[in-house]
């Protein structure tokens, strides 16, 4: 228990850096096979873990970097690019 709160008090958000209503979570999750090994916990906000769901860590980075190709192609394109609520 002092790992985890000390990974909390000590970081930010692992995705939008944020330092506010922290969470621990799974980068793979429980329902997907993950441990509650160290290895396999991660600090993220309320919202991004509510956000990233089941979904295991590898998955997010590949939704992230398929969303940044899609901004970037908008741009280029002269389209606005989407925007997030």
């Amino acid at each position: 228990m002092t790992y985890l709160r000390h990974k909390i008090e000590k970081k930010r958000c692992k995705y939008c850096k944020s330092i506010e209503n922290l969470t621990i979570d799974h980068k793979v999750p429980i329902i997907r096979g993950g441990t509650n090994e160290k290895k396999n916990l991660q600090v993220l906000c309320f919202k991004c873990n509510g956000t990233k769901s089941a979904l295991s860590d590898k998955d997010v980075r590949r939704l992230f970097k398929w969303f940044l190709e899609i901004q970037k192609s908008r741009i280029a394109h002269g389209k606005k690019p989407y925007t997030l609520k």
